[in-house]
């Protein structure tokens, strides 16, 4: 291992590379585009036009809550043409054409909607035109919208001019309420301008009682200016391929817009359009996906969770006493009582908690929060211990309620025997054993007498779920006590999590690249040799990124280097064959095809919380990094990849401080490294 020159080392600390890549980031071929800020989120077609009826989830919404449903702007009566799209750093830039016209359309989102539109007239002579916006609410809960809740009882909604602005209102609501004001006043204008002559209209759209924007270009860059502010937090990451930084760059501030501020600090929302809101799942595997880059989304999250930790026996919610929360809902299905506002159907997210909150203080040595969040980690043990196991097997397991499944694959027809038949709940998910074993076992450097369970349930998981005949590991044991013998990618956390023993570790990692499991873009959820695979499902054929970094992870874990280069090189070629440059929720399993793109999910997420924090997962595999901070050490054993020949790494987080270092094949340059700290390969 060499260390980096003195002028090279300086170089770390000039500051994070250009970006520059702006114009990549919303292509026209773009089926939505999404703008978050903290609660608020605008989702629209590329020309930034909404529509109620659009099955991309168009409008303007606060959480749960979709507060603007139709928006439209219109030149003598008709939509102008789009022409291009620039998105970065919490804005949007949309130009069109109306002939003569160019129509500019500067966006933002901040507690509600801005633009500011200008019309110009390059042209030789004058010219004019009728302009209209056209504005509509239906204040409709995301969960209607879904269709996962049948549509609710039509309200009427009552226009009504305002001082200098135009309220929408549900009738009898309170709170379902919108304001939009347009200056120069009024949603039609007779525009008549003079060659080279331009017209300003400014919109401001906001959910119950908020304020208008006084100063465009002040709120504009301050939004900008946090994202400058998040990138310098970050750990940055530049290669000499420029797709590959675009990816990385566009996962960056994926999980900047994802985030939302609490008084527990920031959190990752799951995924846009449909997922805005708090899971735990999500937001424990994106933590632990980007430690290295940024910890304060696992200290923000872990101190979420605690706050909302279970604290009594409620069927209706499916809340207990240390549970760790499913998803975090509000607005008009759970002020009907139709929904719970914290919903704690989810097995694996108690496990979860105990190996983040650890994974989090080996990468971080952050002891007070150790400290702090042991009891929340004690309470998710107890709970374990308690309530986990419903049938008496040892195993953790699920009921099922609103949810039939409660891990992540949480389809209704996503855990069946290989004879299509449903499995029985009680269901023990392989995966969640696994989490359970890795948390056992961090929490025991703190409570020893843990290890001696965690290693006996390492022992019976390996007799219990292990398939001889199929060289890998059973889906799930259901309660019947029949193993789950389909043929998925479950058993990928547990080589990540490590339950396995080291010869059954290089078989499962050996299985999951074979042709039915392997797509060429990714580790498919289920075997194409399967009787309910479908490549196009959600959870029985398709690939998700998250899952193959898990995978892709376990491989490394397991000295299967060359398989976990394999997985890992996929996952980020499909980001970088994106239009858009990132990584979806999900893509359909159908097999690779040369100089073909995925084939897109028509529904998934994107951006989508683990999916961009798993470019980083990716990359730590490749890299080799594994964090000590206890005994201040940090290794980086790199894997040599097409995908790249040099990466330089500036300001990974590790024990609190900054560490840079740079790589060339297998050949590490270390750069910034403080005292205290050690570096070995």
């Amino acid at each position: 291992m060499d260390r980096l020159p003195a002028q090279h080392k300086a170089s770390f600390r000039d500051g994070p590379p250009p970006r520059g890549h702006a114009l990549l980031k919303y292509p026209l071929a773009a089926k939505r585009v999404i703008l978050k800020e903290d609660r608020a989120f605008a989702v629209s077609g590329r020309d930034g036009s909404m529509h109620t009826d659009s099955p991309d989830g168009h409008g303007l919404w606060i959480g749960d809550t979709r507060f603007l449903s139709e928006y439209r702007l219109l030149i003598d009566g008709k939509a102008p043409e789009p022409v291009s799209l620039v998105a970065d750093e919490g804005a949007l830039v949309f130009e069109m054409k109306a002939d003569p016209f160019v129509i500019r359309v500067e966006r933002f989102v901040q507690s509600g909607l801005h633009e500011r539109i200008t019309i110009s007239n390059p042209s030789s002579t004058s010219a004019g035109a009728h302009l209209d916006v056209v504005f509509a609410a239906d204040f409709a809960a995301m969960l209607r919208v879904r269709s996962i809740l049948p549509p609710g009882q039509s309200q009427s909604i009552v226009e009504a001019p305002g001082w200098q602005s135009l309220v929408l209102r549900e009738s009898g609501s309170e709170t379902h309420v919108t304001q939009v004001v347009v200056r120069p006043e009024g949603k039609h204008h007779r525009v008549e301008l003079e060659p080279n002559q331009e017209f300003a209209l400014r919109v401001d759209v906001m959910p119950g009682n908020g304020e208008e924007v006084k100063d465009f270009d002040g709120s504009l860059q301050r939004i900008r200016d946090s994202y400058h502010g998040w990138s310098a937090d970050c750990a940055r990451f530049q290669t000499d391929n420029p797709r590959l930084n675009e990816l990385i760059e566009q996962s960056l501030d994926d999980l900047r817009m994802l985030c939302e501020r609490y008084s527990t600090g920031v959190y990752p929302t799951a995924g846009l359009p449909w997922f805005a809101v708090p899971f735990g799942r999500d937001a424990l595997f994106t933590s632990m996906f980007s430690l290295p880059v940024n910890p304060e989304i696992a200290r923000g999250a872990l101190r979420f969770l605690a706050a909302h930790q279970g604290q009594r026996d409620n069927p209706e919610t499916e809340e207990q006493p240390g549970k760790i929360l499913h998803e975090v809902r509000s607005g008009e299905v759970v002020d009907s009582g139709l929904w719970p506002s914290i919903l704690y159907g989810s097995v694996d997210a108690t496990p979860l908690y105990m190996w983040t909150l650890t994974d989090a203080h080996d990468w971080t040595g952050d002891d007070a929060l150790l400290r702090e969040l042991w009891p929340a980690a004690d309470r998710a043990l107890a709970w374990c211990l308690e309530y986990g196991d419903n049938d008496g097997d040892g195993w953790l397991d699920y009921r099922g309620a609103r949810a039939k499944n409660q891990g992540w694959k949480d389809s209704d027809d996503s855990l069946t025997h290989t004879d299509g038949t449903s499995a029985i709940n009680p269901a023990a998910l392989c995966e969640v054993q696994a989490y359970y074993y890795r948390g056992l076992m961090g929490m025991s450097r703190v409570r020893p007498e843990l290890k001696g369970h965690a290693e006996k349930i390492r022992d019976r998981f390996n007799k219990d779920f292990w398939m001889r005949d199929q060289h890998f590991v059973a889906q799930a044991i259901d309660g019947g006590h029949k193993p789950v013998m389909a043929l998925s990618s479950n058993p990928g956390h547990c080589i990540w999590a490590g339950i396995l023993a080291d010869d059954k570790a290089k078989q499962v990692g050996t299985r999951l690249m074979q042709p039915d499991l392997w797509s060429g873009w990714g580790i498919r959820t289920l075997s194409s040799g399967a009787g309910n695979y479908d490549p196009c499902s959600y959870h029985n054929g398709s690939v998700w990124p998250h899952d193959s970094a898990v995978a892709a992870a376990g491989l490394r874990r397991a000295g299967c280097a060359r398989e976990a280069e394999q997985v890992a090189r996929a996952i980020l070629e499909a980001g970088m064959a994106f239009p858009d440059r990132r990584l979806p929720e999900l893509w359909c399993g159908t097999p690779r095809v040369a100089d073909e793109l995925p084939d897109d999910y028509r529904n998934s997420c994107s951006p989508q919380a683990w999916a961009a924090a798993a470019v980083f997962s990716l990359l730590t595999t490749l890299l080799g990094l594994e964090g000590d901070a206890t005994h201040g050490r940090l290794r980086i054993d790199p894997l040599a990849t097409p995908l790249f020949n040099h990466l330089e790494v500036t300001g990974l987080h590790f024990k609190g401080e900054r560490i840079d270092f740079a790589v060339d094949g297998e050949r590490v340059k270390v750069g910034r490294v403080p005292s205290g700290i050690r570096v070995q390969k």
